[in-house]
C-alpha cells in the first residue's frame, strides 16, 4: 500500500533541500528522499569546504610576501590543518544531522536511500512507495564525472572533489582535470598550499 505526501522530493541538495523546507513551511505534507547527505554537494564537498580551503592558501600567499614589505616570516603550509577545520566546522565529520533536523523542524519527512520513479506522481524507495497528491520534484543532482582518460584507471589513486575534501594530507603533487568552479578552486587551493601541480 502506497504512503501519501502532497509533494515528494526526490534529491535534497542544496536545491532540492530548499524546495522541501519551503513547501513544508507553506503547510504541505512533503517528503523528501535523499541516498546521501542533505544538502547536497555543496556544504560537504564543494562550496562551503572549499572557501575554507581558498582562505587558507590565501593567507599562506600572503605570508609569502612579507620579505618583499616588511621583513622575514616563515610560514610552511599544513594541510592537517585545513583538513580538521574542513572536519569538524564545514561539514560535522560528514554528517547531516543539523540539515535533516532542519528539515523536520519545517514539517518535511526524510526518508533515507534512493528512490525511483515508478508510476505517475510516484516515488519508492526500499520497500516503501510514496504517492504524491501534487507533484515529484526531482532534484536528483550531480556526481563526479571520471574522464576516459588514457592510463587514468592505471594511475595512482585519483581524486574526485570529495576525496581532496575529505584529505589529511597534501600531496606532493598533482594534475588537476576540468575547469568548472569546482576544479579551478581546487587547483588554486593546492598550489597555494605548495602542492606541485600542472
Amino acid at each position: 500500500m502506497s504512503e501519501q505526501a502532497d509533494v515528494v522530493v526526490l534529491g535534497l541538495g542544496p536545491g532540492g533541500e530548499y524546495v522541501a523546507g519551503t513547501l513544508a513551511e507553506a503547510g504541505l505534507d512533503v517528503v523528501g528522499i535523499e541516498a546521501e547527505l542533505v544538502g547536497g554537494e555543496c556544504p560537504y564537498w564543494g562550496c562551503v569546504p572549499s572557501k575554507l580551503m581558498i582562505r587558507a592558501g590565501i593567507l599562506l600567499a600572503e605570508a609569502g610576501g612579507v620579505p618583499f614589505l616588511a621583513g622575514h616570516v616563515e610560514v610552511p603550509p599544513d594541510g592537517s590543518r585545513v583538513a580538521g577545520r574542513i572536519r569538524g566546522e564545514a561539514t560535522d565529520e560528514w554528517n547531516d544531522q543539523v540539515a535533516a533536523d532542519r528539515l523536520a523542524a519545517k514539517g518535511g519527512r526524510l526518508v533515507r536511500g534512493t528512490g525511483r520513479l515508478t508510476g505517475p506522481r510516484q516515488v519508492t524507495v526500499g520497500g516503501r512507495t510514496f504517492q504524491a497528491r501534487q507533484g515529484v520534484v526531482l532534484a536528483s543532482g550531480t556526481q563526479p564525472r571520471i574522464p576516459p582518460a588514457p592510463g587514468l584507471a592505471s594511475t595512482p589513486p585519483y581524486w574526485t572533489n570529495r576525496d581532496a575534501m575529505a584529505a589529511r594530507e597534501l600531496p606532493a603533487s598533482m594534475i588537476v582535470l576540468g575547469g568548472g568552479a569546482i576544479g579551478v578552486e581546487l587547483a588554486q587551493v593546492f598550489a597555494q598550499t605548495g602542492v606541485r601541480g600542472r
